[in-house]
């Protein structure tokens, strides 16, 4: 038995070490895939004036407040798997105690040594010394190494020693220990153990997951807000070529009433009609302003009219795009950060639900306790004694729990678990089938933005010509002034619903990225475990 004993311990202390280093490397292994989301950093912003989409986006997501705080979020929720990621750190403890007292002795403890029968008062001094290594093991197990001095001085030792004179007044006890708890049924095994270390590494993803969701989220608004200051930006151009139109109209028409061809009241619609155009414009150069203010607060940074903001898009050809089909949901929905989200919620109400499940059982622990002993008046002997397992004391054992009520605490957190998991169940599906549809719709958007923007140009190549030919008629006295303005306020508005077409269109591709799920890596954008980073 003492052979079999002393095996137990070495065994023991052999699993304490590996574990050890096992955890060690697991921690290396985990700093390595896992670095801090730093912030992008948005480096110099050189030319506003001739922003493109994707070095707007790109500037957007480094510079957004929403996006820097949702990376913060990520680092909060790194640390904390960090920390339970050291679930298995050795502690180690040290005690020291200092002990004093002087008092009188009772008739009992008078009458227990003869030698020191005529002693009334003990006089002692005491020190007791202990150190260790605690750990937790993936068993769920509790384990423990401990080495623990006791030195006594009192006036009774030399009354005591009398037989060896020779002896020191001093007495040492020593004790070297190892204890063990391992849960068999209740809080055992390695699944179990890890449960909290699991949900929060599956928080962190969350989180990752969550820092894309934003990305996307803050750049699709973006880009709208980009398209709607090209919109501004475009309408201004437009404004400012009806005006000039008009004036040049006006001074064709002062050239006419000057030679006689046209009567002088002929002016009069012009120059109403200039009037109207010099406002229209100025609205809309008010509306480009705003839209300025927008995109720059946007991106977060301070904007006047001594730093001009425009945009430069590379506007897309208007392919036709009934070649394009639905992708298949299974492929999409891996990047479909909604979903990823449900689904790590999903994967964390079922590690929650195993452990309410163990935490059902009954609490049955196996106890083990092995020490070695030594007791001399010299600390050197005590402690050759104690680790020379000399004079063994151990024990075996079984703890055992039940809740007489049938652990309705346990029960009743299972139950409410399992309701989780089902939440988390019809989360995935209503995700899944809103997605489904949700490519349907997207599509078939940009299918008939296509459209509609071919049949836009054609009008506006037709308009243009009709305006042209009035133009001439005009010029040889056969058109009316009238007539003109009209073909020109036409040839206006179909420019105008030819650019808010375009910028419909843009904003259908933008959503067919962003459903495929390609919106941030087309444009240079990559997430990942460990950082925002712009290309």
């Amino acid at each position: 038995m003492k052979s079999q004993l002393q095996s137990a311990i070495l065994a023991l202390l052999g699993s304490i070490v590996l574990d050890s280093h096992a955890t060690e490397g697991l921690e290396r292994q985990v700093q390595r895939e896992t670095v801090a989301p730093n912030q992008v950093q948005a480096g110099q912003i050189s030319n506003l004036a001739a922003l493109s989409p994707d070095v707007f986006l790109r500037l957007l997501v480094a510079r957004n407040l929403d996006v820097q705080f949702s990376k913060l979020n990520t680092d909060v929720n790194r640390y904390l798997r960090e920390g339970e990621a050291a679930l298995y750190e050795p502690v180690f403890f040290l005690g020291i105690r200092k002990e004093g007292r002087n008092r009188q002795r009772t008739p009992d403890e008078r009458l227990q040594s003869t030698y020191a029968l005529g002693t009334a008062v003990l006089d002692e001094k005491v020190r007791n010394d202990e150190l260790g290594i605690r750990s937790k093991l993936p068993t769920g197990a509790e384990v423990s190494v401990s080495y623990k001095a006791s030195g006594k001085a009192n006036n009774l030792i030399p009354q005591t020693s009398q037989i060896n004179a020779s002896a020191p007044d001093t007495e040492y006890t020593s004790l070297l220990n190892v204890t063990l708890k391992q849960p068999l049924f209740r809080n055992a095994g390695r699944a179990i153990t890890e449960t909290d270390r699991r949900v929060a590494e599956l928080e962190h993803q969350v989180s990752l997951q969550q820092l894309t969701q934003q990305t996307l989220k803050t750049s699709i608004e973006g880009l709208n807000l980009y398209w709607q200051l090209y919109r501004a930006q475009e309408t201004v151009k437009l404004r400012k070529s009806a005006v000039t139109t008009s004036e040049s109209l006006m001074a064709d028409a002062n050239a006419r009433i000057s030679a006689g061809k046209v009567p002088p009241s002929a002016i009069l619609e012009l120059q109403s009609v200039v009037l109207n155009r010099e406002a229209e414009l100025a609205r809309s150069q008010q509306a480009f302003r705003e839209a300025q203010t927008k995109l720059t607060t946007a991106i977060n940074i301070v904007w006047n009219n001594d730093t001009p903001v425009g945009i430069s898009p590379q506007l897309r050809e208007n392919e036709p795009v009934m070649a394009l089909a639905a992708p298949p949901i299974d492929e999409v929905l891996r990047l479909w950060s909604p979903y990823q989200i449900a689904l790590l919620r999903h994967q964390q109400a079922q590690a929650r639900l195993d452990f309410a499940q163990n935490q059902v059982l009954p609490s049955v622990d196996f106890v083990m306790s092995y020490s070695g002993t030594g007791f001399s008046n010299k600390h050197q002997d005590a402690r050759k004694f104690a680790t020379g397992n000399t004079y063994p004391d151990w024990y075996v054992g079984l703890n055992v729990e039940i809740p007489l009520g049938g652990n309705q605490k346990a029960q009743q957190q299972l139950f409410a678990q399992t309701t989780r998991l089902t939440q988390a169940e019809v989360e995935l599906q209503a995700i899944q089938n809103s997605f489904a549809n949700d490519v349907v719709v997207r599509l078939g958007d940009l299918q008939n933005s296509s459209d509609v923007l071919e049949l836009s140009k054609k009008e506006t190549k037709l308009r243009q010509k009709i305006f042209d030919n009035e133009r001439q008629r005009v010029q040889i006295g056969s058109g009316s002034f009238t007539n003109l303005l009209q073909k020109q306020a036409d040839f206006i508005e179909s420019n105008q619903r030819m650019l808010e077409n375009q910028v419909r269109y843009e904003v259908a591709v933008t959503m067919w990225q962003y459903t495929r799920g390609s919106l941030l890596v087309d444009n240079g954008i990559n997430i990942d475990n460990a950082s925002t980073s712009a290309h």
